[in-house]
């Protein structure tokens, strides 16, 4: 019934006639994706490593919006992935659908996503496949494949200087599956009790206060899980054309909600990012400060709005202290399309005693280097190659365990309009 639900409900959004700049301003692209992923694992597990080779398709028509004072709408996103080689003995790379029972690899799978949308002035309704991007909530594209979340949003920038953002979600798709399902908790390292619901909703936005100052805060209840509530604050200033400052300071607020299904979450984050760009170089340093009794909540599969970008491990344990260090640099003055970037993060005064202490430690060390052609009859095609290398104290029933990490992609996108 809730399926048919969402099921007309896109179709009457998006049943007025085609006029106009509903197509004139409609876009339509196709991107490949060829992707290996290999996470080898350093410790004695159940599987040697996380690895497969896949190929994936996305494909994205957008429409424009018909004539009036109430425009309407229609996106289709559509997807398929197929294994290039993969097996049982080497599970766990989010790429793929797996049997439950023998971890087997699907040799393909795919999915089709529609979502309706109405327009009036600056205001935006969508029904149907949502991809949220924000602080609290974000669809994580870091895999083959795309997730997907089912559900209402309106976002809205009639205000001056306001951009509000709303969602009421019900249902996840994840990166490597067919089906729609509840959300659930991430429960890396027993962190909370297994547990799901089929509820969450958002809102919140950025207000511009000066050119130069920008304030943000969200609130979601993922119901009966968790709710989290998030101030923020990002400040720029650009000295000349190759010099420009940045900051960004943030307080999470993570607490259990409802029947708290999934036990206590009791988090405080103070995250701070702070970026120096000059001439091709940039240096960004950032910091984790949790405080209360849990670990920072997410949900399961999916990623956090945070600013630090890790791989094999993401830095949210109960009082950890996390700190990284990264820096980037472009070579468009010697090869355009060409981009270097390594980070080293590290973490401590992690409160684990069921995974071997009270002042645990972690650290990763990543590098990435990408090329795009500029140029010629390949222009914008993306290759970009990752390797990480990840290392903890735990005992070996963590979850996360220490691990070389190897990622290429070769990505290409047609756009037909």
């Amino acid at each position: 019934m809730q399926s048919k639900l969402w099921m007309y409900s896109t179709l009457m959004l998006s049943s007025s006639v085609f006029a106009g700049s509903f197509i004139d301003n409609s876009t339509v692209d196709l991107t490949t994706r060829n992707f290996y992923f290999d996470r080898d694992y350093q410790e004695v597990s159940k599987y040697p490593a996380a690895k497969d080779w896949s190929q994936g398709l996305i494909f994205r028509a957008n429409s424009g919006y018909t004539e009036g004072t109430v425009g309407f709408g229609l996106d289709i996103l559509a997807t398929a992935g197929f294994a290039l080689d993969a097996s049982a003995d080497y599970a766990g790379t989010g790429n793929l659908p797996r049997d439950p029972v023998t971890n087997e690899p699907a040799s393909s799978y795919g999915q089709i996503g529609v979502t309706g949308k109405s327009k009036i002035s600056k205001t935006e309704l969508k029904v149907g496949t949502l991809r949220p991007m924000n602080p609290v909530l974000v669809a994580s594209p870091a895999r083959l494949l795309p997730q997907t979340y089912r559900g209402i949003s309106l976002e809205s920038k009639d205000i001056q200087n306001l951009d509000f953002q709303s969602a009421y979600i019900d249902q996840v798709n994840h990166r490597d599956s067919t089906n729609w399902e509840n959300m659930k908790i991430s429960g890396v390292n027993g962190r909370f009790k297994p547990a799901d619901t089929d509820q969450l909703y958002y809102l919140g936005g950025n207000y511009q206060l000066i050119p130069s100052t920008k304030l943000t805060s969200f609130y979601m209840d993922v119901e009966d899980l968790y709710n989290q509530s998030m101030f923020g604050v990002t400040y720029n200033h650009k000295f000349n054309d190759s010099n420009n400052f940045s900051s960004q300071l943030r307080y999470y607020r993570s607490r259990e909600d409802g029947q708290a299904k999934a036990g206590l979450v009791d988090n405080d984050l103070i995250h701070a990012y702070f970026e120096l760009k000059h001439q091709n170089h940039k240096f960004i340093l950032a910091t984790f400060h949790h405080n209360g009794d849990t670990a920072f909540p997410y949900l399961t599969n999916g990623e956090t709005g945070l600013l630090i970008d890790t791989w094999p491990a993401e830095f949210l344990n109960p009082k950890e202290h996390v700190y990284s260090f990264r820096y980037e640099y472009d070579f468009k003055n010697y090869v355009p399309g060409l981009r270097f970037m390594t980070r080293y993060t590290t973490g401590d005064n992690i409160y684990a005693p069921n995974l071997g202490g009270t002042n645990l430690k972690e650290h990763e060390t990543d590098f990435d280097i990408g090329y795009t052609v500029q140029n010629g009859p390949l222009k914008n095609l993306g290759l970009r190659a990752r390797y990480a290398m990840y290392d903890n104290n735990m005992l070996s029933t963590a979850n996360i365990k220490p691990s070389n990490e190897t990622r290429f992609n070769i990505d290409y996108t047609w756009k037909f309009k």
